[in-house]
């Protein structure tokens, strides 16, 4: 739709496949933003006008939509701000035909124009609608074509003991165009296969490398300067015993080819170690054998991706999510999250089931995209019958079904952080239940809205042991124990064991038990839902000043342990990293005790 004024706003958009050259005063983004401009600017009698807001992907391959400057030419398409779309040509816009058809129906959908300058047609017509169609045939043809050329040439290069390029294989250093033995880091080589032979063992191995002090050598950058000279990492040992180039080989798909470089180990000695790493290699249950779906969706709160973990005790199978170890999370000891694959797997689909009936939230994610009035009311009150179907798939369908509502999954330490794409939300909510409910990423970028929501939950635990923010008193600590609050938490404890033992018997008689008014010993033990840390706080006698037995009492504590926390005047707990203190116990930083 157009704007009042009846001007008709033109978005260039603009898109090239390398970043080289970006920094020239004259680059292909600058050359098409400028052909397109004066294009709009020859259409002036038209009423056409340049949108100042630039719409430039560089470095972007034009075979899929996963692209920065396409999502936000979408977000605003849908918002109304646009009503033609400029290109240089075509094939900047997109190379895959399946993908501009559905570009295509979009615009028809916002009355969206498409012009392309370099290739004259419109496609208001069907005329000009069947030249576009055959242009990005042939543009989808180059593209594959080039992939194959990419493809023959790298194993033309192997054919002839050639390396692909990129940085040369440890122990090697590249001399015009030739593979030339680095002497500093071929004696390291030859080092890391004797102490293999010798022991058997990758970790002995990566010990003994780190106790005698090796690091890489130092070699210049194309672009000047030089890398190297730091330790020799475990990754390093382990990929040099893997590696053919060290027995004059170059590594292929299927085969491996007769290098022209010089070996830096005997043809004995790499096949005794190649022996002896078939012989390391036990069978195990890989992740994408079992029937964890998350990976790729969960992360931990510190950004870290999480996958999928199997181990073994005492003959059975565990499974955990589990943080990836970044380089930065070594560096500062940081310890990964873990939690049970098998239990979050079912702590997200009663998550998703509980959003479908909450009839609120699904009526604020729609909203998202637009959706009003009667259309809205329809959809919300199918999301009970949404949820239904959710809850009663087979294991794969809901592993299909959440791969494509989920977003994004973050894992905290005492909360859950979900995001939901509102569009396919809407899809699952309008789904049939007849057809396969899946994935369909090409339609992401059109509508990238999302409707965010948090469960309060402890479903992490550090490293193999569950985390429970409670620190030992320390001794020198001079606290003033306050002897009620004291007795208040051991009466509370008492009273629930009065429960426990009589769950026969009704709150007023449990009162009377007690010698209470029914209203008393109801928030008696309510108290006994205070987090840990509080009530370790209260034990030790370093609960806020203003905290007393009859306001603790009397207040409305809610089952939410960071809501209690801010209710009673605790410090909340910061969510920092989980560094190592020289008690060797692992615990977060924080006020709580």
């Amino acid at each position: 739709m157009k704007s009042n004024s009846n001007a008709t706003r033109c978005a260039i958009y603009t898109r090239q496949s390398i970043s080289k050259g970006l920094d020239a005063h004259m680059n292909s983004l600058a050359t098409q933003r400028e052909v397109c401009s004066a294009y709009i600017a020859s259409q002036k009698y038209k009423s056409w006008t340049e949108l100042s807001q630039r719409y430039d992907d560089s470095g972007q391959s034009g075979g899929d939509l996963d692209r920065p400057a396409l999502a936000a030419l979408m977000r605003d398409i849908e918002d109304g701000k646009i009503d033609n779309v400029v290109v240089y040509k075509v094939d900047r816009l997109t190379r895959s035909l399946i993908d501009f058809v559905r570009l295509i129906d979009l615009f028809e959908q916002k009355r969206i124009n498409l012009v392309s300058i370099s290739q004259a047609f419109d496609t208001s017509d069907s005329m000009g609608r069947m030249v576009l169609n055959i242009l990005l045939t042939f543009s989808q043809f180059e593209r594959e074509m080039i992939a194959e050329r990419v493809r023959d040439s790298l194993q033309a290069r192997k054919r002839h003991g050639k390396i692909h390029g990129g940085k040369p294989p440890f122990g090697y250093q590249i001399v015009d165009d030739e593979l030339q033995i680095d002497e500093h880091e071929a004696e390291i080589v030859r080092f890391v296969f004797a102490e293999f032979l010798r022991t058997e063992r990758y970790i002995a191995v990566q010990r003994a490398v780190t106790k005698r002090g090796y690091v890489s050598s130092m070699k210049p950058l194309r672009k000047g300067g030089l890398r190297g000279g730091t330790p020799i990492p475990p990754r390093t040992v382990y990929s040099i015993l893997h590696n053919p180039i060290y027995v004059g080989e170059i590594k292929g798909h299927e085969r491996n080819y007769p290098g022209r470089h010089e070996p830096l180990v005997s043809r004995d000695t790499w096949e005794t170690a190649i022996k002896l790493t078939k012989a390391r290699r036990k069978p195990k249950p890989h992740a994408k054998g079992t029937e964890h779906f998350l990976t790729g969706l969960l992360k931990d709160e510190l950004g870290r991706p999480m996958f999928v973990e199997i181990t073994r005790s005492k003959g059975k199978v565990f499974t955990y999510y589990t943080s990836v170890a970044t380089s930065w999370a070594r560096t500062h000891y940081i310890k990964a999250y873990r939690t049970h694959a098998g239990r979050f797997d079912d702590l997200m689909i009663a998550a998703l089931s509980e959003l479908l009936c909450d009839r609120t939230r699904v009526r604020a994610a729609l909203k998202k995209l637009g959706v009003r009035d009667e259309e809205l009311e329809k959809l919300a009150s199918l999301g009970l019958d949404a949820a239904k179907r959710l809850s009663e798939m087979p294991r794969p369908k809901v592993a299909e079904a959440i791969r494509a509502l989920v977003c994004e999954i973050e894992l905290g330490r005492e909360q859950v952080s979900i995001s939901i794409r509102a569009s396919e939300l809407k899809r699952f909510i309008e789904w049939d239940d007849v057809s396969t409910f899946g994935a369909r990423p090409a339609d992401r970028p059109l509508s990238d809205a999302r409707f965010d929501f948090l469960i309060e939950v402890q479903a992490t635990s550090t490293e193999k042991w569950m985390r429970l923010n409670i620190s030992p008193r320390c001794d020198e600590l001079d606290s003033a124990i306050d002897k009620p609050l004291v007795d208040l938490i051991k009466s509370a404890r008492d009273a629930q064991r009065l429960v426990d033992a009589h769950r026969e018997l009704s709150i007023p008689d449990l009162a009377e038990k007690r010698g209470m008014r029914p209203s008393q010993f109801a928030r008696l033990i309510r108290v006994n839902y205070l987090a840990p840390d509080i009530v370790t706080s209260i034990l030790d006698g370093t609960q806020p000043q203003e905290l007393t037995r009859k306001g603790l009492l009397s207040s409305n504590i809610p089952t939410d342990w960071a809501l209690q926390r801010r209710l009673l005047g605790f410090p909340v707990p910061e969510r920092e990293p989980i560094v190592q203190r020289d008690t060797g116990l692992w615990s977060p930083k924080s006020g709580a005790q």
